[in-house]
């Protein structure tokens, strides 16, 4: 195992204020061993400063014989460059190098519940994922960082995955063959194109390290063409060996010295992300203490040889909190029919949060209105970034470059960015007509945690605790059921519609009661997909609506429409006692008027931000006991409160 002390590289104090760089040095150094691994060779850069300061960064081996590192100081000055193998003096260059220009804000940390720059600039990412090159889209992995910094994406995801050769250990082509430690350059020299790439676009992108299909033998498995596997010469018997065995932990950490040493210089890169969804793990089947307890090695490793703080995160489902305990940030992913409600329902903790990936289940038919939804959703809810869309093809062949141009310009220019104490609004929304209550599952698959709502819902968050994959009461998750209870005053009797889209390849089946007597019941064979409806009668006056699964298994519940429940606009915001941002849309926001918004009475200069056109139009509204009324709004617009000013 690795054990040597590396904590030398870490700068002291803490507490920068600003960086200077970043300087390219390089040297032959005399080594035995795999010059990858830091048990062999731990070269190091030691920078000798005028006043006698000095710092240490890791190098990397970049071939030929020769190690490099990219050098970020604390202080600008003229330095004095040797090379140390193993801690001692190997290689010294001759003409001491000079650092003099100064990084523009420094590197991404965590502050408190967000994100900030060394330098204290706030940081509020807002992007989508880019996890590898797309070859239908014709463009690099680094040309689409380009793109994104072109269209006010600031954020994105990339992984280390194999498939596109941006895995130094598991080579894309089955020919190569690599000894048993050691990296390739190719997908090394790739990142460098990345980062540098990423860089000058102004993104800032979590690098993904490890992904799940490499360690799954059931979700996306890579498992059997991997080279660590021993059917393909290598040593471990089954994927789950990867967080248990030394030899597995060994190589891993080789990986990351390397991917630290290399490009932690870069303000390009926002974090180190040890895993894409590592619950997909064998792992977590068998052993969660061993995966748990190796994210927890891992981070400790990694922030004991990055000289600039990178803030270190993992993704996962929120069913193992402790999964994210030595992580510094949270990064939960999601896929659900109704994408407000889902990312409006997390309980935020004491550290940053916010979606790494989102997306509606099974496409969409309004992508637009799906990256929209997460992305103001993320910004409404107090996230410490936007919902980051996963589906970046679309977003290019759709169009949708507009969107995060436009979100870009809100978050700048909305005061967002300077109340960082904002918290979710309780709004109430009330139009001259009315149209269908739309209810949609606001989680994935898993347990649902909420079966009783109560109509119109005043709470946007409250489908994000029932997931649309309805359990059945007597098939294999039947503790995870309940009957799903619906409760309405109404003028005017109808019907509800319950749109049914796929059920489970056991079948299922649904049974609905109206005040307690049953009127309709429908089964579905297994596997069954094309959509069906139900429409359920009701009378005038107080009813409830009770459904229940008795099928051998899940039904999925697209949607449920009430008729003449809700009103022709919805809102949501988020706000202090003098300050708030809100979005409203609909069918029709001609005459909208919204209660709730928690703002102290007075009249307040507002930005209008027309979210389909990019129009703004300034305006005063008149806020009494926390409500107002917006006429003529833009079909989907954000509201952005200025100062208030009284009369």
């Amino acid at each position: 195992m690795i054990g040597l002390e590396l904590a030398l590289f870490r700068t002291s104090p803490a507490t920068v204020g600003h960086w200077f760089g970043t300087v390219h040095v390089e040297s032959s150094v005399p080594y035995s061993g795999n010059p990858y691994d830091p048990v062999d060779n731990v070269v190091t850069v030691e920078l000798t400063g005028p006043n006698g300061h000095q710092f240490f960064r890791p190098a990397y081996y970049s071939g030929a014989g020769k190690f490099a590192a990219n050098v970020v100081t604390p202080e600008p000055g003229s330095f004095s460059v040797r090379f140390l193998r193993n801690g001692r003096v190997s290689a010294i260059l001759g003409t001491p190098i000079t650092i003099t220009q100064r990084l523009d804000r420094g590197f991404i940390g965590v502050k408190g519940h967000s994100f900030a720059w060394t330098d204290g600039t706030p940081y509020f990412p807002i992007g989508y994922d880019y996890a590898w090159a797309n070859g239908s889209l014709g463009q690099t992995v680094a040309e689409g960082m380009t793109e994104m910094g072109k269209n006010g994406a600031n954020w994105s995801r990339i992984w280390a995955c194999h498939w596109d050769g941006k895995n130094p250990f598991f080579p894309s082509n089955k020919a190569i063959k690599l000894a048993g430690r050691e990296l390739q350059q190719e997908p090394l020299r790739l990142w460098d194109t990345i980062v540098d790439a990423a860089n000058r676009a102004d993104v800032h992108f979590q690098f993904v390290l490890f992904h799940h299909g490499p360690y799954s033998t059931t979700t996306d498995s890579n498992w059997g063409e991997h080279p660590w596997n021993v059917k393909n010469g290598g040593f471990m018997k089954s994927p789950v060996e990867f967080f248990t065995t030394d030899e597995a932990k060994h190589r891993a950490k080789i990986w990351l010295y390397n991917a630290v040493a290399r490009y932690s210089q870069s303000p390009g890169v926002m974090a180190w992300e040890l895993f894409n969804e590592v619950e997909w793990v064998d792992a977590m089947k068998t052993n969660v203490p061993a995966v748990v307890a190796w994210h927890t090695e891992m981070a400790e490793f990694i922030r004991s040889i990055d000289p600039y703080h990178h803030p270190v995160t993992s993704s996962s489902t929120m069913d193992h909190p402790e999964l994210y305990a030595s992580m510094d940030y949270l990064q939960p992913h999601t896929y659900p029919a109704n994408v407000i409600s889902a990312l409006s329902a997390f309980k935020l903790g004491p550290k940053p949060a916010f979606y790494g990936e989102f997306g509606p289940p099974n496409g969409s038919k309004d992508l637009r209105q799906s990256v929209r939804d997460g992305i103001y959703s993320g910004i409404l809810s107090g996230h410490a970034g936007a919902g980051m869309y996963w589906y970046w093809e679309n977003v290019k062949r759709s169009g949708l470059f507009a969107d995060y141009r436009i979100a870009r310009r809100v978050i700048s220019q909305s005061g967002l960015l300077k109340h960082s104490a904002a918290k979710p609004l309780a709004l109430s929304v009330s139009t001259p007509t009315k149209g269908p209550l739309l209810l949609m599952g606001g989680m994935g698959w898993g347990k649902s945690t909420q079966f009783k709502f109560d109509l119109p819902l005043r709470d946007p968050a409250a489908l994000g605790r029932w997931s649309p994959y309805f359990q059945s009461m007597d098939g294999a998750h039947k503790d995870w059921a309940a009957p799903l209870e619906l409760t309405f005053v109404t003028k005017q009797s109808g019907f509800v519609e319950i749109a049914v889209g796929q059920v489970a390849t056991g079948g299922g089946a649904l049974t609905v009661f109206v005040n307690d007597e049953k009127v309709k019941t429908a089964t579905w064979v297994a596997g069954a997909r094309d959509s069906s409806t139900m429409l359920i009668p009701f009378p005038v006056g107080q009813v409830r609506v009770r459904i229940q699964n008795h099928g051998s298994d899940w039904v999925h519940i697209d949607r449920i429409s009430v008729p003449g429940m809700s009103p022709s606009a919805s809102a949501h915001g988020l706000g202090t006692a003098d300050w708030a941002i809100i979005r409203v849309f609909g069918s029709d926001t001609s005459n909208v008027a919204i209660s709730g918004s928690g703002l102290v009475d007075a009249k307040y200069n507002v930005k209008i931000y027309d979210l389909n056109g990019g129009a703004i139009t300034p305006l005063i509204l008149d806020v009494k006991d926390g409500a107002f009324v917006g006429a003529n709004l833009p079909k989907d617009c954000l509201i952005a409160f200025g100062k208030p000013f009284r009369e």
